[in-house]
């Protein structure tokens, strides 16, 4: 038996296909499958790979201490500062002011950025504590 197909395009082609479900009124039988001994659809080598079910949790921790540890060092640096702040501590801002903390608040310093200037910043804004120039020539001296 064979089976005209008509394509796009206006031409037609025939195909010689079996058909044998119209021929006798039953499905096409399936072909047998060769089974091996072992059950598991995964071959030998990939089921007995032990380092292949390490690989992601190790490079999940790497991704961790590569990008994610060094921010959580310096946050705790960044809260050691802060705590230790005392009026009379040279600082510099995050907006690149320099200015010594004349008070402390619960939530901000009040620095003095010029005589008689005073303004209020955020905790959370001070970049780094400044050593005076006469602090750092009596290190140098030691």
């Amino acid at each position: 038996m064979t089976l005209l197909v008509d394509l796009a395009g206006g031409s037609s082609h025939t195909l010689a296909a079996p058909l044998f479900l119209a021929q006798t009124g039953t499905p096409a039988p399936t072909p047998a499958v060769a089974t091996s001994a072992s059950t598991s659809p995964l071959p030998a080598d990939a089921q007995s790979s032990g380092l292949a079910n390490l690989i992601m949790p190790l490079f999940i921790v790497g991704v961790f201490l590569l990008f994610f540890a060094p921010q959580i060092k310096r946050n705790k640096d960044h809260q050691k500062l802060i705590a230790g702040l005392q009026p009379g501590d040279e600082v510099i801002t995050s907006g690149g002011v320099f200015g010594v903390v004349t008070q402390v608040k619960p939530d901000r310093f009040v620095v003095e950025i010029s005589k008689g200037v005073r303004i209020e910043i955020n905790r959370a804004n001070v970049e780094a504590r400044v050593s005076s120039p006469a602090k750092a020539d009596g290190d140098k001296d030691k």
